[in-house]
């Protein structure tokens, strides 16, 4: 199975959770360019299989652009692909829309009075509240 990530406000240190797996292929599409990516790469500590950024794309996400990019790069079949990010504007939506699976790691879970998912069309496969949760269930299985 490949886990395809949207880098936002995921935790580096639960990423790495996920990484040690050999079940598990890593890759990341950001709405970054290049040059800024290979800077934070650098303190991510984590191997990316892939890295799609905007630049890449020539468009940010939600574009549909974007995701078909991955998709294409990635060259497995939809259902072997889970897409986990943190927007479910910027990702879930459009994800869902092209017929992968996803996660939503909605770190606001746990905080009162926050509706994150606002008037999405679309709503997630599974619902995390970190990446930590998403290893465990990965590992469990």
């Amino acid at each position: 199975m490949l886990i395809r990530f949207s880098i936002g406000y995921l935790s580096l240190i639960q990423l790495r959770h996920l990484k040690p797996s050999k079940k598990f292929k890593l890759v990341i599409v950001s709405n970054i360019d290049d040059d800024l990516f290979a800077f934070s790469a650098k303190h991510l500590q984590v191997e990316f299989d892939q890295i799609i950024t905007a630049e890449q794309a020539k468009s940010y996400k939600p574009s549909f652009k974007n995701f078909r990019l991955a998709i294409e790069r990635i060259d497995l079949p939809l259902e072997q692909i889970l897409h986990v990010a943190a927007s479910v504007y910027h990702d879930i939506v459009t994800a869902k829309s092209l017929g992968l699976s996803t996660v939503w790691v909605n770190r606001r879970a746990v905080q009162k009075g926050f509706n994150t998912t606002g008037s999405a069309i679309s709503q997630p496969n599974l619902e995390v509240p970190d990446l930590k949760t998403l290893a465990a269930l990965s590992s469990a299985k």
